[in-house]
């Protein structure tokens, strides 16, 4: 019994050294330069990583690396150096498509269908980036959570995935992917301060998706209007029953919408979360219109109508 476990532990040793050595082809390190007028002969920079993608020719990365450059530079995993050109990006989903060079792109990993396979935590994953310039370098653990909604002083995010792989600065953009060698995600992030291994990874279907509109020009994130936050009926978390309810709301909404009111289904759809409603509303296009079905004290259940609007980077709006 005890060789069988050894070798099955060996078996998937070798499993995941292989995966590795096939994924690595794929990544890349990317040094962004920014001129300093202030300076012409010193340069502004940003490191991080990024990978193949599924348009020949294109890399996939995060959109805080490469933001304002005048000139994006490439290192391949067999240290070939070449420029790249900047498509569009995303910048609220955090993502960017570069243009390389033909001869220098890769077929990528294949990607995992998180539609028909959907994640799970304790699910094994590996990530490879470039921390601190130190090129495909792997890191291992396992997912935390799904669908995190992620919300800081500066923006918000939802839909993420939550893992305890190791990251660092330099990771960013660099692919996830899971114990078959398939993407799952792009790394984005982490939690900062006295935390560990709390860090965050968009995932490929998002990535998909969002980067289909990049390319048709039609990347616009809608928004309803409405501040919420996730609370438990009658105010008791011993309910289990969370509910999304409204604090505040965009000048537009107020003759529709008043405090207090509780969302009950968007476009059909039951809420419960707010990482859900975001994903529903984000999921529409711009411009449409989404109908909720509100719950109001003294009133009861109401139909209300609105129109969706644009999202900006720092809106704090569902």
């Amino acid at each position: 019994m005890l060789q069988m476990i050894l070798i099955l532990a060996l078996n998937l040793e070798n499993k995941w050294t292989e995966l590795v050595q096939k994924a690595e082809k794929t990544v890349v390190h990317i040094v962004s330069l920014k001129k300093n007028n202030d300076n012409l002969w010193t340069n502004n920079h940003s490191e991080g990583s990024g990978f193949m993608f599924q348009m020949e020719g294109s890399i996939i990365t995060n959109h805080h690396i490469v933001a304002n450059s005048d000139q994006i530079i490439i290192s391949s995993e067999e240290g070939t150096v070449f420029s790249a050109e900047l498509i569009g990006s995303d910048p609220i989903l955090d993502i960017a498509i570069l243009k390389i060079p033909i001869q220098f792109w890769k077929k990528p990993l294949e990607f995992r269908n998180l539609e028909n396979k959907k994640l799970l935590p304790g699910e094994e994953v590996m990530a490879i980036g470039n921390p601190f310039g130190l090129s495909s370098s792997v890191s291992k653990g396992i997912i935390s959570a799904v669908d995190r909604f992620l919300d800081t002083k500066n923006y918000l995010k939802w839909g993420l995935i939550q893992t305890d792989v190791a990251t660092n600065p330099g990771n960013s953009g660099g692919p996830m992917f899971d114990s078959e060698g398939r993407l799952i995600g792009m790394t984005s992030g982490k939690l900062a301060g006295e935390v560990e291994n709390i860090n965050f990874a968009i995932p490929i279907d998002k990535i998909i998706y969002w980067s289909e509109k990049i390319l048709k020009n039609k990347a616009i994130h809608p928004m309803i209007g409405l501040e919420v936050k996730e609370d438990y009926i009658n105010q008791d978390a011993s309910s289990m029953k969370k509910i999304l309810k409204i604090t505040n709301m965009s000048q537009s909404t107020k003759n529709l919408i008043s405090k207090n009111d509780i969302i009950l289904k968007i476009n059909g759809y039951a809420i419960d979360s707010k990482s859900k409603a975001f994903e529903i509303v984000d999921s529409l296009d711009y411009p449409d219109t989404i109908e909720l079905l509100i719950f109001r004290y003294g009133v009861g259940e109401i139909k209300v109508s609105l129109n969706l609007k644009p999202r900006e980077l720092d809106d704090r709006y569902l």
